[in-house]
């Protein structure tokens, strides 16, 4: 075995047995989640059958707002909020985990821990953003990491495998077409059989061309797997005008399970809005259709898609509560949704 983050095979096993400990001694309720199909259509279900929807919150970059990273944060979004799943970006580029695996992937398990001793499902994001094509040898850890992540949390029920963020044009990236689909698939298909092979039964979301827009393009081509889902991102403020929901309808209609891995109220650039009408509009959909959703982003960062004021503290405190005036009017809107306000 190589060496992992400088840990030797020694170390690997070690580090296993304590998080298997922590995970004992911190057991979850949540229920394995898998696909089949309900009515028609493909939609998740827990281990009695019955259709699940998570909703819940996207963490931002973790080599940035990694504060949100602490007990009392992930206990408001459970008890508070009503989430339960939550979503870890872990970017490759941006001064993230190719420039600082072992710091970034403390952050990762840190994350994942929080939300298994809160009940919590959790995504654990390989954060494909710049450049677009995950094959990019930028991505070239993506393999080890899923690896290592596996093997440290094996086969747990609570873990989600999203494998490629947003594929997209940038940097030498993928095209908007079917043939970008067939990078983005011929990526993804190694991994998830790793996952598989090892016993990792977990629920894997894969990302579509143009920034995980076109879950149609999978639907025609799938991955030969029952348990992988494809992504769709979309912002209110700026993919309102039918096309890309047109495309979750499409995939939907032809025999494969939708997740919406993240979503603002904002506009794709994360400012202004929020766009409340439109959010609605969405919102409504997934719920119709029982997809699942989760937001962006649980920071304080200084955009109008953020739930939490600028500066806020992002440790709600021993009351793990947010206040109304550290909470954005984006934030009150997700939170009343996620209340089923």
């Amino acid at each position: 075995m190589k060496k992992v983050l400088g840990l030797g095979i020694i170390g690997i096993v070690l580090v296993s047995i304590i998080v298997m400990v922590f995970t004992f001694m911190n057991s979850s309720s949540v229920s394995k989640l898998s696909i089949a199909e309900v009515e028609g259509q493909k939609v998740l279900v827990d281990e009695k059958g019955e259709v699940v929807q998570l909703r819940g919150m996207s963490a931002h970059g973790l080599q940035w707002y990694s504060s949100i990273l602490n007990e009392n944060a992930f206990a408001a979004f459970k008890n508070d909020w009503n989430a339960n799943v939550v979503r870890l970006p872990l970017y490759i580029g941006e001064n993230g985990y190719a420039k600082n695996p072992e710091a970034m992937m403390e952050k990762m398990i840190k994350g994942i821990d929080l939300a298994i001793a809160n009940d919590l499902y959790v995504i654990v994001d390989w954060h494909v953003h710049y450049p677009g094509d995950p094959n990019h040898e930028d991505y070239a850890g993506a393999m080890d990491f899923f690896k290592e992540i596996s093997s440290l949390y094996p086969n747990h029920p609570n873990i989600i495998y999203e494998v490629a963020n947003e594929p997209s044009e940038r940097g030498d990236g993928v095209t908007n077409d079917r043939e970008g689909w067939l990078k983005v698939k011929t990526y993804a298909e190694p991994i998830i059989k790793m996952l598989r092979d090892h016993g990792n039964e977990n629920l894997v979301l894969v990302g579509s061309p143009s920034w995980s827009q076109r879950p149609d393009l999978a639907a025609d081509d799938p991955i030969d797997d029952s348990n992988t889902a494809y992504t769709l991102h979309f912002y209110s403020g700026s993919h309102s005008d039918g096309h890309v929901m047109n495309n979750a309808k499409y995939a939907l209609e032809n025999g494969v399970a939708v997740f919406v891995s993240e979503f603002g109220t904002s506009e794709s650039n994360g400012h202004n809005g929020p766009y409340i009408e439109e959010s609605d509009e969405w919102l409504d959909f997934l719920d119709e259709h029982h997809v699942s959703w989760v937001n962006w982003s649980a920071s304080n960062k200084y955009e109008s898609s953020a739930v939490l004021m600028p500066d806020t503290n992002m440790d709600p405190g021993e009351d793990q509560v947010w206040s109304d005036e550290e909470i954005t009017e984006a934030g009150h809107y997700i939170r009343d949704r996620l209340l089923g306000k």
